[in-house]
């Protein structure tokens, strides 16, 4: 998971509760997610870019959908659609 999409995952929780989303960052953290910082190359950054001018999202899901293509990861969504046929494999937590 990249920094971007960790802040996004912290503010949402730090909205009903600061000390929730502490804790929820940290038990992700201690399971191994590896957060990515999206300085660590070019390749990330330029890659996020490009999804985002393709439209339909926004820019820390471009950065989500990077990660996932650079790292060769799954992208874990909601049930967003707008993932579909992006040429990522997609693992959906929720059901539209």
């Amino acid at each position: 998971m990249n920094i971007i999409n960790v802040s996004e995952f912290y503010y949402i929780l730090h909205r009903k509760s600061p000390i929730m989303a502490r804790e929820k960052v940290h038990v992700l953290i201690q399971f191994g997610m590896t957060v990515i910082d999206v300085r660590h190359d070019d390749v990330l950054w330029t890659r996020a870019a490009e999804i985002k001018t393709q439209g339909g999202l926004s820019l820390a899901d471009a950065f989500a959908m990077a990660t996932a293509m650079v790292t060769n990861s799954s992208l874990v969504v909601g049930s967003d659609k707008e993932f579909n046929d992006r040429g990522v494999p997609i693992i959906r937590i929720r059901d539209s």
